[in-house]
Formats: structure tokens, sequence, C-alpha cells
């Protein structure tokens, strides 16, 4: 990715918690101008409008999933350290989660989006295959024919719809208990596949109270 001067790395980090906080459709350039301290058309001199500040901020959040997502496709993780790598997920997503929060009307409005909409989607569902993979090669894993891709598919709408049920399901919740209970739900959806009886309900305890 080529550099960027320091005037737009500033206009995409105060857009971005703009979004993040207040959300996408409540911020306009204009209130991004003001929030940096700029004139509306200094900012345009950067970035043609705030549609193209959300596809700039769409390529950084894209170059970052990707790295993430790609470790357990590239190279099986150890036991111990899949459920760390649930939590670099589900923090990287909320890092960027205007994205999710805000998907549809996203996409309506800039339609280019859907292609990489779908492209993260996919390498989510490969990643959640992978790290089942693992899993089972390791022993702690079984599953019937088909089971696994159909976990895999529900490990990644999970990841793409978790924030969007829990603002719809509970409201606003602060950041922690938002990424506690994605990778709680991440884990929950597995256990029926877990090979050590009630092994999976201790290691899901020890795993939480780590993070508590």
């Amino acid at each position: 990715m080529a550099a960027r001067s320091k005037t737009k790395e500033k206009i995409l980090k105060t857009a971005l918690g703009l979004f993040n906080n207040e959300g996408e459709s409540a911020v306009s350039a204009v209130d991004i101008a003001s929030v940096l301290g700029i004139s509306p058309g200094n900012l345009y001199y950067h970035y043609k409008g705030k549609d193209e500040i959300i596809i700039a901020l769409f390529a950084d959040f894209e170059e970052e999933i990707r790295q993430v997502l790609s470790s357990p496709v590239r190279q099986p993780l150890k036991m111990e350290d899949n459920w760390v790598y649930l939590y670099i997920i589900f923090e990287e997503i909320f890092d960027f989660r205007f994205f999710y929060k805000n998907q549809s009307e996203l996409i309506a409005r800039i339609p280019t989006l859907r292609h990489k909409f779908s492209r993260i989607l996919a390498l989510k569902e490969q990643t959640g295959f992978s790290l089942l993979s693992a899993l089972e090669d390791q022993g702690h894993l079984s599953f019937d024919e088909g089971e696994k891709a159909a976990l895999a598919g529900r490990l990644a709408q999970h990841f793409t719809f978790w924030l969007q049920y829990h603002d719809l399901r509970f409201g606003t919740a602060p950041p922690k208990f938002l990424i506690d209970q994605g990778v709680f739900m991440t884990l929950i959806q597995i256990t029926p596949y877990w090979t050590h009886g009630e092994g999976f309900a201790a290691l899901l305890k020890d795993v939480m109270s780590d993070k508590s």
C-alpha cells in the first residue's frame, strides 16, 4: 500500500473513531473536518467526500483482517493458541466495527464493497475450517461427513453478524464484554464436536477466566 501523508492518516483515524462511536450515517465529511480543525475544502483536497474515506478505511481493514485470518491457513495453531487467536479476530473486527454494524447500507451506497466483503467472508470460512481441521487432526474434535464445513460456515456468519446481534438484542455494551461474548459463543458452537466429554466445559471456563 502506498504511503499516505500525515494529513490523510489523521483524516482516516478521526473518521474511524467518529464512525465507530457515533455511527457512520450520523457523521458527515463536514463533521470530520470540524473535529480535525480543518476546512471542508482542505479535507476534500485529500478525500473527495465521505465515501472515498470509507473506501480507504476498508482497504486498511481488509489488509489487517486478511493478515490475521491467513495465519492458521498457512500453518496450524497449537491447541492453546486457538482461543487467544479467536480474541485477536474479534478485536480486529471491533476496531473497524462500523463496517459490521452498517453493512447493508454501505454496500447499497458503495457497490464496490460487496465483492470485498464477500472475499473476507470466504476467508473467514476458510480460516474456521483450518482451525477445526487442526483440532480434529490433534484428536480434540470429531465430525461426521459435512459437519465440519457446515460449522465453518456458521462460525464465519457468527464473526460477521455478532455485533449486529448484540446491538439489537442487548444494546450498547463495554468492548470487553462484547469480545468475551463473541469468543464464548464461538466456543459454544464447537462444544458438540469435542471428543473429551466434560473436558471442554472445564477448558471453556479456564479460557474465559483467563480473560476476565
